[in-house]
């Protein structure tokens, strides 16, 4: 994946920036940042930045060193003040201490990694207990109709960097993340936005 992303980082912008904008943007519409420590997993090349409040410390991660310096170049011409830092590192494997965030945004990543069971263990660990977890991706459907050509294609667009036959609802449903809500987005509503918390106390 980080060889696949390095080759999209000149030209990631214009194939996947106006597609899947709307998701993005509306996922700030809950995201409480204001004056808290925010990872969001799988920056990119910073996309989200401008949706970021001033009094938010950033912490953006992505496995691709590509994208991350365009984030970094993205950062300079802002110049708002926001405080950020940008890391490589692997969202399956994140350097960070448990319980280090107040929230954690992944926009567009799960689909992406080798092991999305082991990357939802990973944010659930480095997120506050009772902090924000909100994740926006496709999910397959084996209700809609689309749901028979997401597996028929997936092995496809694996290829090209992500998968189409991850129910991640479902998934994120069987961890420990308390999900309180999906909200549909982007083209014909085949993204979803998941809004969930970390628990307060965690199962033993």
């Amino acid at each position: 994946m980080e060889g696949i992303y390095s080759f999209y980082s000149p030209f990631y912008d214009l194939i996947f920036g106006k597609i899947l904008e709307n998701g993005r943007r509306r996922a700030f519409h809950y995201l409480d940042s204001a004056n808290k420590k925010v990872l969001e997993v799988g920056i990119g090349t910073g996309l989200t930045l401008p949706h970021y409040p001033k009094s938010c410390h950033l912490v953006g991660i992505d496995i691709s060193a590509k994208m991350i310096e365009r984030a970094k170049e993205r950062v300079k011409k802002m110049g708002n003040g926001l405080k950020v830092d940008l890391e490589v590192m692997d969202a399956c494997e994140m350097d960070f201490e448990d319980n280090t965030f107040d929230a954690i945004l992944s926009p567009y990543v799960i689909t992406t990694v080798q092991d999305p069971e082991k990357f939802c263990r990973e944010i659930i660990r480095v997120c506050k207990p009772g902090g924000q977890i909100i994740i926006v991706n496709h999910s397959k459907d084996s209700e809609r109709f689309l749901g028979k050509l997401e597996t028929l294609t997936s092995p496809f667009f694996a290829k090209i960097g992500f998968v189409t036959d991850l129910d991640v609802v479902s998934l994120v449903k069987s961890t420990e993340i308390e999900v309180h809500k999906i909200i549909n987005c982007n083209l014909f509503n085949l993204h979803k936005i998941i809004l969930g918390q970390k628990p307060l106390c965690q199962k033993n």
